[in-house]
């Protein structure tokens, strides 16, 4: 005989099943023979309840299941042997199906009794097994729960993911935008100071072409009163004023060729030869006074020539503390000595020991008579680059004051080559004596031999 199942609630409402084995299961789980749709029938537990055929007879027994089982409407505790038309509940509220037992032949129950033990520990409730059994699961909701939420878990990990990636993405934007920002206004900042020094230098430039310019004219104008005094003295046969003319004429030629010269001399040419002989001087007295000033090497073993008031101070009593010396082109501080200082010129040396030699100046005038009031002046300075103003934060002092500030702008302290046809003349001066450097008074100068 066989035992037939209709389903009259629950997801599989109106479908009929039939079995004719000696264990049948009813649940959720995959495994079972009446099974229960495991998304839908929630009241219904993984294994639910057994049936157990006993020959003619069918036992119905609970295995333990969450909400019960119930027999035409009356909740099981033991086994209930079902009749024919019998509905089984799975669940005050779940699933409802109805048994029917189908005749067929008469048949001498030939289920071994090995199989019948088992079926009957199979419906047995498990606790009556505690012994041999797996620990009780939990049941199929929480663990549709747990699944659920360990997915949920797992998506929030993710999108935490991609949320911290875009913060950085973006604080990575930020801080490039940042950046480039201040770059830009780096640059913007040094256009506007070449800017500046470039306008600087084109009103430097035509008010020194105005003064040729007028220098010309007023030699033109001169020449030409020279000439008519000439022909008047030619004709008066007037020795003593024909002398005297000469004289002045040959002045206004000397000094129409140094204005020539002074537009023809390539200013470019003098720098490149002599830039990287220029120096930068720093100078210490004490904690608190610091100064600078220019030098020039006038040979390679690191003899430089710079001002005596800049290493012995106005009254020349000072006793310079530390003195440090960087070449223009380079980031390299150097210890220096004092040499020695002039009597009455404002002129001194120093000393610097560098291995490999230094750069020099290109040449010295040969003579004193080699340079004449009125010739052509190149004046080159220590360049005012970053590294020029750095002159005040020296690795080996650790104090600065506004004496150190002025120390900067005294980067401004100028090296003047006088440059004529055949030699070039090296002279020194401070910021102070700039004005007495431009009109080249002697008693600033200091000449010597190539």
């Amino acid at each position: 005989m066989s035992a037939q199942f209709k389903f009259l609630s629950g997801a599989r409402v109106g479908q009929v099943e039939t079995f004719r084995k000696a264990y049948i299961g009813l649940g959720r789980h995959p495994l079972s023979d009446v099974r229960c749709d495991a998304e839908r029938d929630l009241d219904v537990s993984s294994r639910h309840a057994g049936i157990v055929r006993h020959g003619a007879s069918f036992v119905l027994r609970d295995l333990g299941s969450t909400n019960g089982t119930f027999v035409n409407g009356a909740r099981i505790s033991g086994d209930v042997v079902l009749a024919d038309g019998d509905v089984i509940g799975l669940g005050r509220n779940g699933p409802a199906v109805e048994f029917h037992i189908l005749p067929g032949e008469a048949v001498v129950d030939t289920v071994p009794d090995a199989a019948r033990a088992s079926a009957e520990r199979m419906s047995s409730p498990r606790e009556q097994y505690a012994a041999v059994a797996a620990p009780a699961r939990r049941s199929s909701t929480a663990v549709r729960i747990a699944a659920e939420l360990a997915h949920l878990h797992r998506r929030t990990k993710v999108l935490i993911g991609l949320l911290v990636l875009v913060l950085a993405g973006f604080g990575l934007l930020q801080w490039q935008s940042a950046r480039d920002a201040r770059e830009v206004a780096r640059l913007q900042a040094r256009a506007d100071s070449l800017e500046a020094e470039g306008q600087r230098l084109l009103t430097r430039l035509q008010t020194e072409l105005a003064s040729v310019r007028d220098a010309l004219r007023q030699s033109q104008t001169e020449v030409g009163r020279l000439r008519a005094e000439l022909a008047t003295a030619g004709s008066g046969r007037d020795a003593g004023a024909v002398a005297r003319l000469r004289a002045a004429l040959d002045a206004a030629e000397i000094r129409q060729r140094g204005l020539a010269g002074a537009v023809a001399m390539d200013y470019r040419a003098i720098s490149l030869k002599n830039q990287d002989a220029v120096a930068l001087l720093v100078v210490q007295f004490s904690d608190s006074e610091i100064f600078s000033g220019t030098a020039f090497a006038a040979d390679s073993q690191g003899t430089l020539v710079t001002n005596r008031h800049v290493l012995v101070g106005d009254d020349g009593n000072r006793q310079p503390r530390r003195i440090a010396i960087k070449f223009s082109g380079s980031r390299q501080w150097f210890a220096g000595r004092l040499v020695g200082v002039a009597d009455s010129a404002d002129v001194a040396v120093v000393k610097v020991e560098i291995r490999g030699g230094t750069p020099r100046v290109a040449g010295f005038a040969g003579e004193a008579r080699a340079l004449a009031r009125g010739d052509p002046v190149a004046i080159i300075g220590y360049p005012l680059s970053p590294s020029a103003r750095s002159a005040r934060r020296l690795p080996t002092w650790s104090r600065s004051t506004d004496s150190a500030h002025r120390g900067r702008r005294g980067a401004r302290s100028l090296i003047a080559l006088a440059a004529s046809r055949r030699c070039c003349t090296v002279a020194t001066g401070s910021r102070r004596e700039r004005s007495s450097m431009r009109f080249l008074r002697p008693k600033s100068w200091r000449i010597s031999r190539h």
